[in-house]
């Protein structure tokens, strides 16, 4: 059998450039996932709360104020312990009193959770937070 050289080489001709995880073993290289899921399952979660609550506001909902918004964005706060749901109108012919509305959103908040509970599979429905946008043209 033969030896097999391993003679001098040039090492740049193999690569763009030279890094400092050169020549050792991807296995043995750190793997930094826990953020990355983490950003994932909530960034999942926050769609899921968005879809739900764009179905029930506009279905669900007595009020016609309340059936007329739009939600614009749904984020996590203090680790998912809180839901920040921002919402609008694209309507203008509402007359819309902003601590009315939040108030009013506050008074059908558990129905809101209740719909959340149903449609997302965790062992607690975060708590949710109201913030009304403004007219939306």
């Amino acid at each position: 059998m033969k030896k097999i050289h391993s003679g001098n080489f040039d090492v740049l001709s193999l690569c763009a450039e030279i890094g400092p995880e050169d020549g050792i073993d991807p296995r043995y290289l750190k793997k930094f996932t826990c953020d990355k899921n983490y950003d994932q399952k909530s960034s999942r979660l926050c769609n899921e709360v968005s879809k739900v609550l764009s179905l029930v506001l506009a279905g669900d909902m007595g009020n016609p104020v309340l059936q007329a918004l739009q939600v614009m964005n749904v984020s996590t706060e203090s680790g998912g312990e809180f839901l920040n749901i921002r919402l609008a109108h694209y309507e203008t012919h509402f007359n819309v009193n902003e601590q009315q509305l939040i108030s009013e959103l506050k008074r059908v908040q558990g129905y809101l959770r209740s719909a959340i509970s149903q449609r997302i599979n965790r062992k607690r429905v975060p708590a949710l937070k109201f913030t009304y946008v403004g007219i939306i043209e």
